[in-house]
């Protein structure tokens, strides 16, 4: 009797063994197979536009993180790390304001905010239509219907499910397009922003094409100026909004240069830069003395003195236009003085000058850090004297130079930088356009023997610091510069000289 009833108890424990096991598993199935739905943030939203600036304040209700946000205007996804916080940070919350821009050519008209679920499924939370256009009168369709009372528009700044249109009555028509401009083939990204409920949708492209979808895509072939109109519908009536001139294809250019510099001594070497839009195919520069280009960015010498008009003329396939800055180029008289320097101590270049010239003979090149670079007339040559030179010389005679040999030469040709390194040969059968920023400087006290300035010799008790700006050749085409480490000698033009 005693073993029946312990197989009892055990047959008992073994059951309920069992039980606990499937109510287990059944609990595991049904967290697993259903689990607790995502709860979506609900929040009420202020939305309010001026010009291409929206801002945007949380009323009331959840917070959102930046990841979980999306921005979007006239159907273009704003980036979210160009949201500027009046005050706050995220996560968006209650109370806190929000400012961005969006500028295109057409103006915000709709934005809507989105929240993305753990699925990556996005749900509308608000949107607000930004100066809706005006109402139209619509084509009521034979439809019977008694509408009870006529609502009135809602105001922006309210809960998205009271904010879209009244069911009963027509939609009002409305979009935008990108790019609106552009040389043929130009295909067009198509927009709906129309406010309501449309059940239909009809495009005109103005070059006799046509659409149903909501947001075509259209390629436009022949240049021209064509006019787009979007006609919508639903079972109460419909509206059309019709935008003439809305998609321009093949546009004339619009002419824009920049000049540098635009002023200084003659000769004056100017860089033209053409900043045209609309894509020229030709250019004709006319630089007022006589002298035309039509390079794109041309380079040009103005030799004598006086104020010089300069006008671009741009050229497309579509038409022509012409500008001239207001200024012009100013180019003034030089202004410089002999100098004669021997025999001083301390006296040296100053580092990070240089020199640029154009070079006018074949007969031109220099080895610099061991390679030989030949010039060509026309080429424009910049040697920018470096911290590492110490001793050395530059020599010229009358437009030619001979010597320009230190330690440490930067060669800058046409724009382009070539070498640095020490100069090993250096001869320029020919140059013009000469300007430099070489600068001189002899410290106080310095034991100089001789000094004259326009042949005149300079006097003193006691020698204060100079410095030579904008050295050169002298009024005679000669220019000699050379140091060592027993003495500096110096002999040319200055455009400046600065005592003490």
């Amino acid at each position: 009797m005693s073993k029946k009833h312990t197989m009892t108890q055990i047959q008992t424990i073994m059951v309920m063994t069992v039980v606990m096991v499937v109510l287990f598993l059944l609990g595991v199935i049904l967290v697993v197979w259903n689990p607790i739905p995502e709860r979506i943030p609900q929040a009420t939203i202020s939305i309010e536009g001026e010009g291409d600036s929206i801002v945007m304040q949380h009323i009331e209700g959840d917070s959102f993180s930046s990841d979980r946000l999306i921005i979007k205007v006239n159907g273009d996804v704003q980036p979210n790390t160009n949201m500027n916080f009046m005050g706050g940070s995220w996560p968006w919350s209650s109370g806190e304001r929000i400012q961005f821009y969006y500028p295109a050519p057409d103006a915000p008209r709709l934005v809507e905010i989105y929240y993305v679920t753990d699925k990556g499924e996005s749900i509308l939370i608000d949107k607000a239509r930004l100066d809706p256009p005006p109402v139209v009168s619509a084509t009521p369709l034979p439809v019977e219907m008694v509408l009870p009372v006529t609502p009135t528009p809602l105001p922006t700044n309210i809960p998205v499910n009271l904010k879209d249109a009244n069911p009963f009555q027509p939609p009002i028509s409305d979009f935008t397009a990108e790019p609106r401009v552009g040389d043929p083939p130009l295909t067009v990204t198509f927009h709906d922003l129309s406010y309501g409920q449309v059940s239909e949708y009809l495009w005109t492209f103005g070059d006799g094409s046509t659409s149903t979808l909501q947001n075509p895509v259209h390629t436009y072939f022949v240049p021209g100026a064509y006019t787009v109109s979007l006609l919508v519908t639903n079972a109460y009536g419909s509206n059309r909004r019709t935008a003439g001139d809305f998609i321009t294809i093949g546009s004339p250019p619009v002419a824009k240069y920049l000049a540098e510099p635009s002023s200084g001594q003659a000769p004056l070497t100017v860089q033209f830069t053409d900043l045209s839009t609309g894509n020229p195919k030709s250019w004709e520069w006319s630089f007022g003395d006589g002298a035309q280009s039509s390079e794109k960015n041309p380079v040009h010498i103005f030799q004598n003195t006086g104020q010089y008009n300069v006008t671009l003329r741009v050229t497309n396939a579509y038409g022509t236009d012409k500008y001239s800055q207001e200024t012009g180029i100013n180019v003034t008289a030089p202004t410089l003085m002999d100098v004669y320097l021997a025999g001083s101590i301390n006296g040296a270049l100053i580092p990070d000058g240089y020199v640029k010239l154009r070079v006018t003979d074949p007969a031109s090149s220099m080895k610099i850090a061991g390679k030989i670079y030949n010039f060509e007339p026309g080429d424009m040559i910049q040697l920018i004297y470096g911290s590492g030179s110490t001793d050395g010389t530059i020599s010229t005679d009358k437009n030619r130079f001979t010597a320009f040999n230190f330690n440490d030469i930067t060669l800058v040709k046409n724009g382009e930088t070539m070498a640095r390194g020490p100069v090993n040969s250096f001869s320029i059968g020919g140059f013009d356009s000469y300007a430099s920023t070489m600068n001189i400087s002899i410290p106080k006290g310095d034991p100089y023997k001789t000094l004259y300035i326009n042949s005149e010799p300079y006097q003193y008790v006691e020698s204060p610091k100079f410095t030579f700006s904008g050295i050169g050749p002298d009024s005679a085409g000669r220019f000699f510069y050379q140091k060592s480490a027993q003495s500096m000698n110096f002999q040319g033009g200055i455009a400046e000289l600065t005592m003490g």
